[in-house]
This record gives structure tokens, sequence and C-alpha cells, in this order.
């Protein structure tokens, strides 16, 4: 069998032109990716989270994990969504050390209001042995207390050095006590951990140096006790966080 093969050349010609001519229509041109601005921690916040916001509205954005990271008294713990998830184990040790602590406080007030007052002069040996014996159970009550907040100073600091280390929002009851930016999140002028006090300046011309070449804080519009907080060690930017002096942990 004979193949028209000029007739094949010229189809194929016209499916070529036909391509050519949708590939060079109007719109149909390969358009560059829109570029979309640089998100920053800065002193509007983090995404949908924003300094002055309550707990409610905070966990309401969808920023961050929807069950807490831990407790330090009345303050607790929230990671950002897709986080590494804390251990459920160390949360509960944590609350469980945070109820035996209660319990020890109560238990040394208890111990050291049944002290009384020192046995009189006319006191026989028997009023300052039971003296003595109330005298050492309080010091034993109050020791306990000191063994089991050592224990707990330790778990604070591990919690902290997590919340540094994956970001999140720290909250002290209904307010925002900290907001800490996700790893490798920046601030103005792509300004992030290992910049130099130079560079954070130039990014935060506002910015108050609190103790010299160490800690440097920017004034948050319209948030009475907020800043932005930035801290160096070695001339070099170790942290940076969104920071509410007035909300505190009791």
């Amino acid at each position: 069998m004979r193949v028209n093969i000029l007739g094949g050349l010229k189809a194929l010609f016209v499916v070529g032109a036909a391509l050519a001519a949708v590939s060079c229509s109007p719109g149909s041109e390969d358009q560059p990716p829109a570029t979309q601005e640089k998100k920053h921690f800065d002193v509007t916040g983090w995404g949908k989270l924003k300094p002055g916001m309550s707990k409610q509205d905070a966990l309401a954005t969808g920023e961050l994990a929807s069950t807490g990271a831990g407790k330090i008294g009345t303050c607790e713990d929230f990671r950002y969504q897709g986080a590494p998830a804390p251990d459920p184990k160390q949360i509960a040790e944590g609350d469980e050390l945070d109820q035996k602590i209660a319990a020890a406080q109560k238990a040394a007030d208890e111990a050291k209001a049944a002290i009384g007052p020192e046995p009189g002069p006319n006191a026989g040996a028997a009023d300052y042995a039971a003296s003595a014996e109330r005298l050492a159970a309080s010091a034993e009550a109050s020791n306990k207390v000191v063994q089991l907040t050592v224990e707990s100073t330790k778990r604070i600091a591990d919690q902290a050095e997590a919340r540094e280390a994956h970001g999140g929002v720290l909250f002290a009851g209904d307010e925002i006590r900290m907001i800490l930016p996700p790893p490798g999140a920046t601030a103005a002028k792509d300004v992030g951990k290992g910049a130099t006090v130079e560079q954070v300046k130039a990014a935060y011309p506002n910015a108050v140096e609190k103790e010299a070449g160490q800690s440097f804080e920017v004034p948050v519009p319209d948030q009475r006790g907020v800043v932005l907080s930035f801290h160096f060690t070695d001339g070099k930017l170790t942290t940076f966080l969104l920071f509410n002096g007035e909300a505190t942990c009791g």
C-alpha cells in the first residue's frame, strides 16, 4: 500500500500551526508566578495571631494546635499547627507536680501557723519539747515545698526551651503573655536569629535599648505593656518575641 507522505506532512504542518496560534494568543502566554509578600513576625503579630487577642479568639484563628502543650501556674502553652506534638505523659506529670506543690504549700502554711508563741519563762520541759516538735514539723513541711519547687523549676525551664524551639503562644489566663515565632521566621528586613545589633536597629529605628547590647524593645502600637523584644548573646540575635509584661503567670 502506498502511503501519502506529503499529505501526512501537510497534516502535521496544520496541527503545528494551530498549536502555535493557540500558544501565541492573548492571555495564553506563560506568566511568571505571582510573587507573594514575605510573611514577617512583627509588632502586628504572626499570621492571624495579633497582640491583645483573647485566648478564645487566638485559638479560633486556627494558627495553633487545639490542645495545650503544658501549664505553668495559670499560664498555658500552645504550639503552632504542624509543630511536634508535646508528650502527653510529660504534661500529665507537670499537672501532677503542680498539685503536689499546692498541697505541700498548704501543709507548710498550716504547720507554720501551728507553731504558736514560744514557751514562756515558766514553761516546763514538756512545753519546750512540744514547741520544738512544731518547729521541726514546720521546717520539714517548708523543705518539702522547696524540693518540689526545684523540680518544678527544671520543668519550667524545659518547657520554655521547647517553646522557644518550636514557637507558639503562652497564655496568662485569657490574655496572651508571649507570642514566639516558629523556626526560621524573620522580622522586618529579614532580620532573624544571628542578626547583629546594628541590623536590628536598622530594621527598627525606634527600638529602645533595655540592657546594654543585650536586649532591645519596640513598643507595640495601641497595646499597653506589649513590646516586640529582641535578645542578644555575644552580639548575635538569639530570641525575639512579642511580650506582654502586664500578663503574669499566677
